[in-house]
Formats: C-alpha cells, structure tokens, sequence
C-alpha cells in the first residue's frame, strides 16, 4: 500500500513537467490568422491581374468590392484582356462605354457567397451581379465557368474568395453594345453622333432589330462620311425595323429598311453566299451572319449600303 502511494505520488511529479511543457508547445504553435486582405487589396497586388484592376478603378467599383460581401470573383488575367485586342480594351475604358464595363465586370462576380472551387458541381448556374447566369463546368481537377478555365483556384479574402480565369467573360449585350464588342467602332461613334443610340438600345416594341453592319475597312475606303441628316439616313438605311436571321433571306428579297428605302438581297444558288445590291446598284457581300444582341440580330457586310 505506501508502495502504491509512493509511485502514484511520483507519477503525479512526472506528468506534471510534461503536462506544462505540452502546454508551452502548443502555446508557441503557429496560429492561421486567416486572409487579411480583402479581394481589392488582392488584385491590387497581384501584377497578373493589373488590367483588370485598372478596369475596376475605372468603373467605380472597388469600392463595392471592398464591402463586407461575401464575393465569389472569376478575375480574368492580363492576357485574357490581351485576347481581346487593344483596341477593345482602350474602348471599354473609355468614359461613354463606362456602363458596358460595369456590366462586364458584374458578370464576374458572384454576390452573397464565397465559393470554394471544392464546393462548385458540374452544370451548375449562377446568378452573377450583372444579372445574367454562368454555367459551371467540372471535369476531373479542371473547373470551367462560362467556358474560361480556372487556373488559380481559391484565393482566399477576407470578404470571399478569387478565381483567376483565362478568358474575359462577355455578357449578352444589345445592339450597340454588341456592335462595339464586335469591334465595330466606327460604327457605333457614328451611331452616337446621328443621335440613334438610344433607338439601337430599345427592343422597337418587341421586333427588334438587324443591323447590316459595316467593317472598318468597309468605312474607311468611303471617300468622305457622310454627316448631318445624311448620315442619318445612310445609317437607318443599314437598319431593318424586325429581327431577321439568315434562314429567313432568300435570293430576289427586297427588304425595307428603317430609312424607308429598300435594298435587295442576292443568295447564290451555288455557293449560298448572301450579297446585298443598294438603292445606288452597288452590291456588297455578307460575310458573317446572326451575331445576336438582346434585342436583335447583326448580319455584317464589307461595304457600306447607299440609298438610291
């Protein structure tokens, strides 16, 4: 029995040292104090994403992205802008297109959740802050969202989380919007100076619109544009007051334009090419057709349409 109490009493001397010194190691362990950046502070630092901070400057909204969230973030890198072309990008910060940058941007956020990639499934859509949905693609290690490629998940801020992606995400846009996407920027200054940018952006009391839309090129090779009420004119004369697909063309179609005059569509019963001759005899050539807007239908030509 003391034999007993003696051991015990010595057990208790024993583990008494050990138990104090577990407790000093675990005090001097290292504790994850979590992320300390929000997602601005993030890009801000991040030199892969630097256009797209300039972008988020530009429209107004870091400060929104600095709230309390919480935010999922698709960032496209830099040299997803870079697909898109200078010129595109120098247009998209340009203060009249300031509200096309808004909704491009708000298509890459998610609000409302911080969405680990672990926690994204395959087929499924989200609401973005722009108001239009992504659709979420999983297969095996590699998340898509709306078709660009994640390649850096899980960039953890302290109010959501950041995705880097490979391509900037383009919501559906309207007429003009579509117009300057498409690179069409003669096009659509010209649409602003004639005073027709607000009619481009209506959906023409659920008809919609097709716009035969001319190349640069098909601009620059006029001898002079036209201004005043001809401009008008020549520009409402590309436009046709209904959504017309190419299904719908067919060879011999005189086809009256919102201008009032009419041009007449050629189809090639060989080849199926679409050409169109104007009200001046000049006929130019479709070259790409369907480019849907949400409240129309662009058919693009190589020469620009005169009425007669």
């Amino acid at each position: 029995m003391l034999l007993s109490r003696i051991w015990a009493r010595r057990r208790r001397v024993v583990w008494l040292p050990i138990v104090a010194l577990a407790l000093v190691a675990c005090d001097d362990d290292p504790v994850d104090p979590g992320p300390t950046q929000d997602i601005v502070d993030i890009v801000v630092a991040d030199a892969n994403v630097s256009t797209l901070e300039t972008a988020v400057v530009e429209a107004g909204l870091a400060g929104a992205l600095q709230s309390a969230g919480p935010f999922t973030v698709f960032a496209p890198v830099n040299s997803a802008f870079d697909a898109l072309g200078t010129d595109l990008v120098g247009a998209l910060l340009e203060p009249a297109n300031a509200d096309l940058l808004v909704d491009i941007l708000g298509y890459h956020v998610v609000p409302g959740v911080a969405a680990a990639s672990g926690s994204l499934m395959d087929g499924q859509t989200v609401t973005t802050l722009q108001g239009q949905s992504l659709t979420i693609g999983v297969s095996g290690p590699t998340v898509t969202v709306g078709g660009a490629t994640v390649t850096t998940a899980d960039v953890e801020a302290t109010n959501g989380v950041i995705h880097l992606i490979d391509t900037v995400l383009l919501p559906e846009t309207d007429l003009v919007d579509t117009g300057l996407l498409n690179g069409f920027f003669t096009l659509v200054d010209l649409v602003r100076t004639a005073g027709l940018e607000a009619t481009l952006r209506s959906d023409n009391s659920g008809a919609g619109f097709t716009v035969f839309a001319p190349t640069e090129a098909a601009f620059a090779a006029l001898p002079a544009v036209p201004s005043g009420q001809d401009l008008v004119d020549v520009l409402t004369y590309h436009v046709v007051p209904t959504e017309v697909l190419s299904g719908s063309l067919s060879d011999g179609q005189v086809v009256t334009t919102v201008q009032g005059a009419t041009f007449t569509v050629n189809v090639d019963s060989g080849s199926g090419a679409v050409s169109v001759t104007d009200g001046s005899g000049a006929t130019v050539n479709v070259i790409a057709t369907d480019v849907s807007a949400t409240n129309g239908v662009v058919h693009v030509i190589d020469g620009v349409l005169l009425p007669s």
